[in-house]
Parts: C-alpha cells; sequence; structure tokens
C-alpha cells in the first residue's frame, strides 16, 4: 500500500498523505477516507476551482462530497470501491473550456496541444490552465496551477525519470487572468509515461 507523494509544483501535501486505491472499506465513513486522502493534496487547486460552487462548505469538502457520490464504484465485492477518475471533480464554472487537440508522454516530458478558443463565450487569449497529473502506479501527483495561456498552441511539463512506463491520469481546467473566472476540469484520459 502506497502513499501520495508531492512532486513539484503548487500543490501541498506533504510526504504522506494516506491509503488510496485498492482500499476495502466496511462502511461509508471509509469512502470518505479515501476521498480525503487523495484530494487533500489539492486543496489549492481545489480553492480555486470550486471556490464558486462550494457555497456553504470549503471547496475541498465540496470536492470530498461530489467524489464519494460520482467518483468512488463499488468492485462487487461487499464495501469494496475503486476510484473512476474520469468522475473527479478539480474545477466547476462557466468560463468556457480549452480546446484540447492531442496529448503526448515522450521523453520525460508531458506535451498538451490546444487549439486557441478565445472569442467562445468569455474565453480570453491569456486565460491560464491549471493540470493535475496523478501516478497511479506511485500515488504521486504534479499540480501546475500557472500552465499555458489559451493561446499557446503546445506547452510541455517535466515527468520524473522514475516516472517511465507507469500509468498516469491527466485532467486540465482554466483560469481567467485575474482568477476570477473558472472553467470545468476536463479529465484527458489515462497515458502511459514514455
Amino acid at each position: 500500500m502506497g502513499k501520495i507523494k508531492k512532486q513539484n509544483n503548487d500543490c501541498p501535501g506533504g510526504g504522506t498523505i494516506g491509503k488510496v486505491i485498492d482500499f476495502i472499506s466496511k462502511t461509508d465513513q471509509e469512502k470518505i477516507k479515501i476521498a480525503k486522502s487523495f484530494l487533500y493534496p489539492l486543496i489549492r487547486l481545489l480553492n480555486i476551482g470550486l471556490k464558486y460552487v462550494a457555497k456553504k462548505q470549503t471547496p475541498y469538502k465540496y470536492a470530498v462530497t461530489e467524489m464519494v457520490r460520482h467518483a468512488l464504484s463499488n468492485t462487487g465485492e461487499a464495501h469494496e470501491y475503486f476510484i473512476d477518475f474520469s468522475k473527479i471533480i478539480l474545477s466547476r464554472g462557466n468560463l468556457t473550456a480549452p480546446q484540447v487537440e492531442g496529448v503526448e508522454f515522450n521523453d520525460g516530458k508531458c506535451e498538451i496541444q490546444l487549439s486557441d478558443n478565445s472569442g467562445e463565450g468569455d474565453a480570453l487569449p491569456d486565460d491560464v490552465s491549471m493540470i493535475l497529473i496523478y501516478n497511479v502506479i506511485k500515488l504521486e501527483f504534479i499540480c501546475y496551477l500557472q500552465g499555458g495561456t489559451r493561446s499557446t498552441p503546445s506547452f510541455q511539463y517535466d515527468i520524473p525519470d522514475r516516472w517511465t512506463g507507469d500509468i498516469v491520469h491527466l485532467y486540465i481546467t482554466m483560469k481567467s487572468a485575474n482568477g476570477k473566472l473558472v472553467s470545468d476540469s476536463l479529465y484527458l484520459g489515462d497515458y502511459i509515461v514514455i
């Protein structure tokens, strides 16, 4: 059983956060523990991405509730759950989402290609991406709160050499340059780091 470790970057969390995957829970309280363990290192990202929808609770608590409701599924065995990474909510808002054209992992880099969709809705060229790369094998993450802009055709992020061959899950969201607007987060899929 591994621990989540902070990797780079803009999200806090410390070196050991908690058990996340392959966890057998006995009650719904255990589902909450799984969600809290997974989301705790992402508090800074959640505070930006969910601050406008988490009305009577903190963005972190909102994210935990959403993860328990939608992203934790029963495996068929009694009290055994797995994380559906495609259903995790990191950001929710009315800003136009980025138009992602492609993702590539090569030579220790993650490259994300965007099509500039400035002018659609309230999208502006200087909107800033926020990126989360989660390594499901090592239970580690890389989080960038200041990624490339909407008008940047492609941008690259460093991936640790020791992640080579591992499966990662990738998310992107946008925020306005002044931080007052955010888009819904997009799950970009799972990839093998090469």
